[in-house]
């Protein structure tokens, strides 16, 4: 800590000449309640700079002194405001020759946090007659550290011509939170020895939020005692000051947006008056670009909304309109959650829906009122998956291709070796297609707006359902424009609820940070897109951040969040070595799974300490595949030929027909008895390490995960029921089942660090031709999207064969991922 005092400390070691410019410790402090680097904000920012930089939100505080001089003018009075820069001016009555005379003293501040605390650096001087005083202008550093909940230690050195004056401040937290402070401080005026300097002391105590006392003494014979009240974010405070039993003086303080927690008035008056105002149009992602993004939606931005309206009391529910959502079914079960436990929470909620899918309807109905648009519709005609098969594609193009599956239910390259569906892929779709509608289905019905059996009727025989008929069935409440939402808020919560966007409500109802010691850091990892090397999961700078997390102290946890379908097993292992590592290293690794964490996807995830999904995940898919792509006539088509020279019985697969433009290569055959041999043995060699990570990752025998391995991938409630994933559960929580088992009281703030970082702004969109000239594939400017790219699978599967020849895949198979099982 010495290297952070070092600097303040200098002015207490050195001397001073007999004559004061710098006013005395004991008279500046009149207006702390305790020490410079404790609680008292910008008015303690005079003495201490650094405070500007703890300051969450800009104070302003304006004081005066109840003692006047003989002409009846005040003897102090003053303000300080700001927050990182800041201002303060305080204006006295000293006594000269004859009678008294008045000098104002000025200071500029510059204050900046780091993990430890703050510092800061202000410049002082003084108004009219300040030579009359021996006044002079000075430069103040300041430092505060708060390495632990309980512990904060301040520090100032003031330099001006031929003076120096130094401050050591020392405050303690016995129950670690603001109830109860002990302080202490020490300082040195210019005219006295190193040890003789000014000691004082004292003890503050605030039993309720907004209540506040405090006792002040110092050796010299000097006494204060503080009493306070804080309402909301405005605070009043008077501060008497005792010399020899006497009462000196009182001052008056008046403190906006004190960083000290107020009684919550609002909490009582305005209990369940408010409802919020949530317009969810546009495309859920997980990350938004930071500037001119209007278009998207952040998945935690929508969920920490629905949180504050659960948790202020002043919320009374939401109104959201749903027209132009579009979000897969996984978020849209996140974000359904949320409204579950707004209702849970006593609170209600209303919804607008205009031309809904079935998805939008499932999110709807969790809500206490829905109205539709007049010239709405509902399609719900249940749910489906679709393949495409590109074998006959193929042989017209003059392309051969083989399929190296050695695994019943590995079907993803399917569609480039079949026409049709296998039976054991139409086993595994029909139990993902069932578990969706049971799930959509099962949630509708919990409404009670129909039974089970109505459900399934409606769906069965009247798949588009216009609002008259909705409004017959009892599926909505209310047939009305989005202008008409206020008003249908208004008939489930009354005619006197006042309506706010919640960033409106977010600063109407800040309440600082009291929590003294760095704000721990929760790393949020988004391993989105295909399983490569640089792009997609992006396995090279993923697993380097997640090293970097892992050795920095400040990182209590880390969550991941796995959307992928999979691809390169080297991608994969590189992220899943690093996240194995955090098991040694005894810091919580919790993964999220999105919409898909398949095969490589799944392989990311089988090493963190907990593992969640939601019940539309697709995940599993523990197997390996690979596939070889041949010329079959292509080149006679495009009347191309090749020819080469080689050294190796195989060295002709690496070469082949180049397609120009598009760059792509085509080996001129396919593979040969012994070569098919070399491959089958490095499909089953990776087969058994993924198995044999599976069984140790998950705690499970290697016999049982070769039982429900063999490529089968799983809806997220039967991968529960296998052990595959721990829990059902969204991010949200996820990361609060993080903070938790690193020891983070709960209510406790954190710093939530995303990687990769945000970008600051779109792309401009090119032509493809150009986009390929100059590398850029389609998505790669695009910020971490809500789900997989939207890339066509097929394509993918015929990129990753070409690109990493003979090389086994760990691939999730084709439509499960980007095209959802479930009607839109």
């Amino acid at each position: 800590m010495k290297r952070f005092l070092a600097p303040c400390l200098v002015a207490l070691l050195l001397g001073a000449p007999a004559r004061a410019a710098l006013s005395p410790y004991g008279e500046e402090s009149s207006l702390l309640s305790t020490v410079p680097g404790t609680d008292d904000g910008s008015i303690a920012a005079t003495l201490n700079p650094a405070q500007w930089g703890i300051l969450e939100r800009s104070e302003a505080a304006f004081w005066w002194s109840d003692r006047q001089t003989p002409g009846h003018r005040r003897e102090d009075y003053g303000f300080s405001m700001g927050r990182a820069l800041g201002f303060s001016y305080r204006h006295r009555m000293l006594p000269v020759s004859g009678g008294a005379r008045g000098v104002g003293d000025y200071q500029i501040g510059l204050g900046w946090s780091d993990p430890l605390g703050a510092g800061g650096l202000s410049y002082g001087f003084s108004g009219p007659g300040r030579s009359a005083f021996g006044r002079r202008n000075f430069v103040s550093l300041g430092r505060i550290v708060r390495p632990f909940p309980w512990l904060s230690v301040g520090s100032t050195g003031r330099v001006t011509s031929g003076e120096r004056q130094g401050m050591l401040d020392l405050g303690v937290r016995p129950l670690q939170d603001p109830r109860l402070l002990l302080f202490g401080g020490y300082a040195l005026e210019p005219d006295r020895h190193w040890d003789d300097g000014d000691l004082s002391g004292g003890v503050a105590v605030r039993p309720i939020p907004g209540l506040e006392a405090a006792g002040r003494w110092s050796e010299h014979d000097r006494f204060q005692i503080t009493l306070g009240v804080t309402l909301a974010r405005t605070g009043f405070r008077a501060l008497s000051r005792y010399q020899n039993s006497d009462r000196a003086a009182t001052h008056y303080v008046v403190r906006m947006n004190p960083p000290v927690r107020g009684m919550d008035p609002e909490g009582r008056l305005f209990q369940k008056r408010r409802f919020l105002e949530m317009d969810l149009k546009g495309e859920v992602v997980y990350q938004s670009y930071r500037y001119f993004d209007e278009s998207s939606l952040p998945l935690r931005r929508i969920l920490d909304d629905l949180t504050l309206a659960i948790e202020d009391p002043t919320v009374g529910g939401v109104a959201i309109n749903l027209s132009g959502f579009d979000a897969n079914i996984e978020i849209v079960w996140e974000v359904r959650e949320k409204l579950q436990a707004l209702r849970q929470a006593g609170k209600k909620s209303v919804v607008y829906i205009d031309r809904p899918g079935a998805k939008d309807y499932y999110l709807a109905s969790a809500a206490d009122r829905v109205v539709m648009d007049p010239f709405g519709m509902l399609t719900i005609p249940g749910v489906s998956t679709t393949k495409t098969y590109l074998r006959g594609t193929l042989e017209k193009l003059g392309l051969g291709f083989e399929e190296w599956r050695y695994f019943k239910y590995k079907s993803a390259l399917e569609t480039l070796s079949r026409r049709d569906m296998s039976e054991a892929d139409r086993e595994q779709r029909a139990d993902m297609v069932r578990a969706a509608y049971d799930e959509m289905a099962d949630g509708i019905t919990s409404s009670g707006r129909m039974s089970r059996a109505q459900f399934d009727l409606t769906v069965n025989e009247e798949p588009g359902l216009m609002p008259q008929r909705l409004l017959e069935l009892g599926w909505i409440d209310e047939i009305v424009g989005p202008d008409s939402l206020r008003e249908a808020a208004r008939e489930i919560a009354g005619k006197r609820i006042t309506f706010s966007t919640p960033r409106a409500l977010r600063d109407r109802r800040w309440q600082p940070d009291e929590t003294w010691g760095p704000r721990p850091t929760i790393a949020l990892v988004y391993a989105i897109g295909e399983c490569a090397m640089d792009t997609g999961i992006r396995g090279r700078t993923t697993s380097k951040a997640l090293k970097k997390f892992r050795e920095r102290r400040d990182v209590k946890a880390v969550v991941v969040r796995a959307d992928s379908p999979g691809g390169d097993p080297l991608a994969s292992d590189l992220v899943a070595r690093e996240m194995r590592a955090y098991r040694p290293a005894q810091k919580p690794l919790f993964v999220s799974q999105g919409r898909v964490a398949g095969s490589g996807g799944y392989w990311i995830s089988m090493d963190a300490a907990r593992i969640h999904a939601s019940p539309f995940t697709v995940t599993g898919s523990i197997g390996v595949i690979g596939g070889w792509i041949w010329n079959d006539g292509l080149g006679k088509k495009l009347g191309m030929t090749t020819d080469h020279v080689q050294m190796g019985k195989s060295a002709d697969l690496l070469g082949g027909l180049l397609i120009p433009l598009i760059g792509l290569q085509i080996p001129e055959r396919n593979l040969d008895d012994r070569e098919r041999v070399v491959v089958k043995r490095g499909i089953l060699t990776l087969y058994d390490e993924f198995t044999a990570h599976v069984a140790a990752g998950r705690g499970l025998p290697l016999e049982r995960v070769r039982e429900i391995a063999q490529g089968h991938v799983y809806a997220g409630r039967r991968a529960l029921e296998l052990k595959l994933v721990d829990g059902i559960a969204g991010l949200d929580r996820t990361i609060e089942e993080a903070k938790a088992a690193a020891g983070i009281p709960k209510g406790r703030r954190v710093r939530i660090e995303e990687y990769p970082r945000q970008k600051l702004f779109r792309m401009p969109s090119l032509p493809g031709s150009v986009a390929t000239r100059l590398g850029l594939r389609w998505g790669d400017a695009v910020a971490a999207p809500a789900a997989p790219e939207r890339w066509t699978y097929e394509e993918q599967g015929l990129r990753s064969i070409l690109s990493s020849p003979g090389t086994p895949l760990l691939l999730t198979p084709a439509s499960f991922l980007p095209d959802e099982p479930v009607a839109r």
